[in-house]
């Protein structure tokens, strides 16, 4: 779905539904659905590998920074660590 196509539904979803609410505990029971809802949903971290070519390509590169040079030491970790509190 599109931005555009989004936010057209969301304006569509205002009007059938969200305009039409004429009663305090209705717009309670809704709002305590959606907070369900969004509490569920979980934003992956950006950590996180989300498929077996991501996890290789992931670890080629690790191995050629490895190579190169292009690596932190412990000290040098152990030192930024410390900046973090």
């Amino acid at each position: 779905m599109t931005t555009i196509e989004l936010q057209q539904w969301r304006e569509s979803f205002v009007e059938r539904y969200l305009n039409k609410i004429d009663d305090m505990e209705i717009s309670e029971e809704l709002e305590r659905a959606a907070k369900k809802i969004f509490s569920k949903r979980r934003t992956p971290r950006p950590c996180v590998i989300h498929s077996q070519e991501e996890m290789i390509a992931e670890v080629r590169k690790s191995v050629e920074d490895a190579r190169e040079g292009r690596v932190t030491s412990s000290e040098d970790l152990d030192k930024e660590i410390e900046t973090w509190f």
